[in-house]
């Protein structure tokens, strides 16, 4: 049995005329700088570990978050392998990707091989809904449908969720958003709780600024926790 890391408790001179000249440049120059560096922010990594009740430690899993102005892109690579005796019994590898215009996620795709099997969800704009394409056919969602990945709590913000591995369409329901104490990796902390329930009863837990601290799903009536790592900017490097 793993050990827990996540739990809830419950005069004017020539100088000065030139002063008034060049204080409203230099304002309109740090303003558009400003205006910039907000536009060409760099992505922003968000990599979680992965913990299972009963397995510990299984994988990683992250979202890198790209925004300009009012869209956003958010890639997603996961990675689990859960080991009995020294032999993989379980591999999921995904790379999933969404794109937003404001709070309307406008295109999906993901790519998710488990066990060997490959699984393939598209997703695009289509009229005034949102298309879901699996290999079993095509759905067209609510446009205010949302992926199930908690990266920000504005994905929260919806009474439908596609799953991001199958595309399968839930309707569900989404509450909370108070604070709780937390122990997390066995340290104290105060956080934001909300609990999502559709075919699982899954919890969401962020910081006052917003950031996913943690997340919680269901497999086969286990719990996996998803456990905030590191958070950065991804800044390209030079040798």
């Amino acid at each position: 049995m793993g050990t827990p890391v996540l739990t809830v408790e419950r005069g004017r001179s020539a100088g000065h005329a030139m002063s008034r000249t060049v204080a409203p440049v230099t304002l309109g120059l740090v303003a558009l700088l400003a205006t910039a560096r907000t536009a060409f922010a760099a992505p922003e990594i968000y990599e979680y570990r992965i913990v299972h009740a009963s397995h510990g430690e299984i994988g990683r899993y992250a979202n890198i978050v790209d925004r300009r102005g009012n869209d956003t892109e958010v890639r997603t690579e996961l990675h689990i392998a859960v080991t009995i005796l020294g032999i993989t019994a379980y591999r999921q590898d995904a790379e999933r990707v969404e794109r937003w215009h404001g709070e309307r996620l406008t295109s999906f795709d993901g790519t998710t091989v488990t066990n060997g099997e490959r699984l393939q969800v598209h997703g695009e704009v289509q009229g005034g809904g949102f298309a879901v394409t699996t290999p079993t056919g095509i759905v067209i969602a609510p446009a205010d449908v949302h992926p199930s990945n908690p990266w920000s709590v504005m994905v929260l913000r919806t009474d439908w969720v596609m799953s991001t591995r199958t595309g399968k369409l839930f309707h569900g329901i989404i509450k909370g958003g108070d604070r709780r104490e937390m122990r997390l990796s066995d340290k104290p902390v105060a956080l934001r709780q909300y609990e999502i329930v559709t075919d699982k009863h899954e919890f969401v837990w962020l910081n006052d600024q917003g950031t996913p601290v943690a997340f919680r799903t269901q497999e086969d009536g286990d719990d996996i926790d998803f456990i905030l790592q590191r958070r950065e900017p991804l800044v390209a490097r030079t040798e």
